[in-house]
């Protein structure tokens, strides 16, 4: 953890990425999101992702190397729960040892390894999951405070803060904490307490508005997922909590015998997860994401058995033995931390494998140096994207996704990214991916993917203005070999493998170009769909579509086709024209040309931020990228702010300042009191021999005074 090597594993090593552009690239610009054009043909970097995992690795930055700060970051949910839960049983004015006893559970929940995508856990962690994590650990604080501050009738900006911390760090753990908090729907009603919740709610958001209210503006520009919902026992009851039921039902029906209302949230919150595993229809929200909820409450209940079952059976241990009650408590924990201990020593290691292969880093893999070698020779190339084959082969250098790194270690774009959900052009990647690969992913759901074709490949990869392609199976070199738009670049071999690579130049014509044939509009409620349809078919790729309901200025010029594409389509050829003096930064694209008035393709992903200059537009162009229709010779494109990013920094920064000027304020108050008590508390102590109480016993070691 403290070596300064470069995290690989799973989706954790591709994370490098997005933390070192926050680090270089944003927060020097005094922003959390903008534009990244590292991954899918660019995309909006931590709008549609989680910040806060990464603001704090950006952070830890600042003390210690980035290396072993991106490692801090990634644990810091694991380490965070059991204090987060320890915290949450004080705020719920349990005694000791319950919090104790709690947080201890937490345990067998960390090290379960029944699942490793779902999140919360050590390995969930390791794969990738840590913004979850730690959004799941201020999460159950963050219900536990939203209670004491509902039942003492009692406004805190603390609980407030709290969530706006969930928010930012993961929306899946927010939507579950909202649904949770549907249990004070169920108090008798009361206005202040109403009160205290709609406050609590609106201030944590505002707090968040920075970030939420952007990604819930723009949602529509992401690549939805169609979720399959899990079944079955295994799922919602793995063998690693099945020892504990016993001890959670002696728990709930404790509670329940008490009439322990402190309780009732966490029975309504083990129902009401439980029930989402069952009710949630196929869709974005997956059934899988909610069940760490329902775990952990497993553990918590089995937690709060052992607290009951300790005070039954010290009374019936001094009622049959005679025996001082305190004995058989420590029988009770005892047997507790066997049972802790016989779980997690009973997992097969597969979280120690994991967290070595993890934090000793790429550079501790027996082929960094092929890795490297492969890096830097890119890295001298002119600039371009890079398209990878994809193969689980590459995951000796790491992790499968070893090569979305090109940003990171070789200064070059490259398609694919780990947050494939943040761009818009995703679904195209990976059907040029299935295209182009012999053991392609198929990562987005719902997408009719073509078989193994190395020249459409190729043509899709001129169309996004792909300049590499690195082959990976013999199958596809053999294709890209025969290919006239290919140029062999350099072999690569990694020693004691079978492992060969071939990197290829690609024919390509740049970031802008004039259509071959005039593009024609269409109006469809699924975009996606439809710019698929249009993918699948070479030839219509010259001829763009344009998305008639942002151009609708455009429906005099251009004609307008069925959304299915059906029948026969117009094509028009379109003038032919030069465009010259192309620079491009990370959210700033200029060029001239000699045909004004012309439709000019940006080989750029489309997002709404996108501004121009000299032109009219930017629209959405098929299949994702954007065109312009220049109105003067030089056009510049930029990436902007629109009135989601305007309202929502505005929200949030009167949120902040207002959590900083309460906090000052209360501080001031707790400091001034606290002297004023310690001034009052000296005035009183006797300062002469003569002034002392009477009553003072001469051996002060044994009396009152001492």
């Amino acid at each position: 953890m403290l070596s300064a090597t470069t995290t690989a594993g799973g989706d954790t090593g591709a994370h490098h990425y997005v933390a070192s552009y926050l680090i270089h690239n944003l927060l020097p610009q005094g922003r959390i999101t903008g534009w990244s054009p590292g991954w899918y043909a660019g995309f909006p970097m931590l709008t549609f992702y989680f910040p806060l995992g990464f603001l704090f690795i950006a952070l830890f930055s600042t003390v210690v190397k980035y290396q072993i700060a991106f490692k801090l970051g990634t644990v810091l949910g694991i380490f965070l729960l059991p204090p987060a839960t320890y915290g949450a049983f004080r705020a719920l004015k349990f005694k000791f040892p319950l919090p104790i006893i709690a947080a201890a559970f937490t345990l067998p929940f960390l090290f379960m390894e029944s699942f490793s995508i779902y999140g919360a856990n050590i390995l969930s962690t390791l794969a990738g999951e840590f913004n979850f994590s730690l959004s799941f650990a201020l999460s159950i604080l963050f219900m536990a405070l939203l209670y004491r501050d509902v039942t003492d009738e009692k406004f805190r900006v603390s609980t407030a803060v709290t969530l706006g911390l969930v928010a930012l760090s993961h929306v899946v753990t927010t939507m579950v904490v909202i649904i949770i908090s549907s249990y004070y729907l169920l108090y008798r009603w009361n206005l202040k307490r109403y009160a205290i919740l709609a406050g609590v709610f609106a201030l944590g958001f505002a707090l968040s508005a920075l970030w939420a209210i952007p990604f819930a503006a723009n949602i529509g520009y992401t690549a939805h997922m169609q979720w399959d919902q899990l079944s079955g026992i295994n799922e919602i009851l793995p063998p690693p909590i099945r020892p504990f039921l016993i001890l959670t039902i002696i728990g709930v029906i404790g509670a329940l015998a008490r009439h322990d209302k402190r309780t009732f949230l966490f029975v309504w919150a083990l129902a009401v997860t439980g029930a989402l595993f069952f009710m949630l229809p196929p869709g974005r929200l997956w059934n899988g994401r909610v069940l760490p909820y329902f775990y952990f409450f497993v553990f918590v209940w089995a937690a709060y058995g052992v607290w009951f079952l300790r005070r039954a059976l010290a009374y019936l241990f001094h009622d049959f033995t005679g025996l001082p009650r305190r004995y058989a408590e420590y029988v009770v924990a005892i047997a507790a931390i066997a049972l802790l201990a016989a779980n997690i020593y009973s997992s097969t290691g597969v979280a120690a494998t994991w967290i070595k292969w993890n934090y000793s880093g790429f550079e501790g893999k027996a082929h960094w140096s092929s890795f490297n070698r492969i890096n830097q020779y890119i890295k001298s190339l002119p600039p371009g994207r890079v398209m990878v084959e994809h193969s689980q082969k590459i995951d000796a250098f790491g992790t499968p996704r070893a090569f979305e790194l090109l940003p990171y270690f070789a200064n070059h774009p490259t398609m694919e990214g780990t947050l494939m959900e943040a761009s818009y052009t995703a679904p195209f990647h990976f059907v040029n991916q299935a295209e182009l690969s012999k053991e392609p992913s198929y990562a987005i759901l719902g997408v009719d993917y073509p078989l193994l074709d190395v020249d459409k490949g190729v043509r899709h990869m001129q169309l996004l203005n792909i300049g590499y392609f690195l082959a990976i199976s013999d199958v596809v070199k053999k294709s890209a070999d025969k290919n006239p738009h290919l140029t062999l670049l350099k072999k690569f071999s990694v020693p004691d493998t079978d492992m060969k690579y071939s990197l290829y130049k690609v024919q390509t014509d740049g970031y802008v170009t004039i259509p071959r044939f005039k593009p024609v509009l269409v109006k469809t409620n699924n975009w996606r769909d439809t710019a698929l349809a249009w993918y699948a078919r070479p030839d219509l790729l010259d001829m763009p579509l344009i998305d008639k309901t942002q151009a609708e200025s455009l429906a005099t010029t251009y004609k307008t086709v069925r959304s299915n594409l059906k029948g026969s389509l117009p094509l028009e050829a379109e003038a032919v024209g030069t465009v010259s003096g192309v620079k491009l930064t990370d959210n700033t694209l200029e060029f001239n040309t000699n045909r004004i008035g012309v439709p000019h393709i940006i080989k750029i992903s489309y997002f709404p931020n996108w501004k121009v200059e000299g032109a009219d537009g930017p629209y959405l162009a098929s299949p994702s990228v954007m065109m312009v229709v220049p109105r003067q010779q030089h056009v510049r494109l930029y990436y902007g702010t629109t009135f989601a990013d305007t309202a929502g920094a505005l929200i949030s920064d009167a949120a902040w300042t207002f959590v900083v000027i309460y906090g000052f304020v209360f501080a001031s108050r707790r400091i001034f009191a606290w002297r004023t008590q310690r001034n009052g508390a000296e005035s009183e102590v006797p300062t002469d021999v003569d002034e002392m109480p009477s009553d003072i016993p001469e051996d002060r070691s044994e009396g009152s005074y001492a």
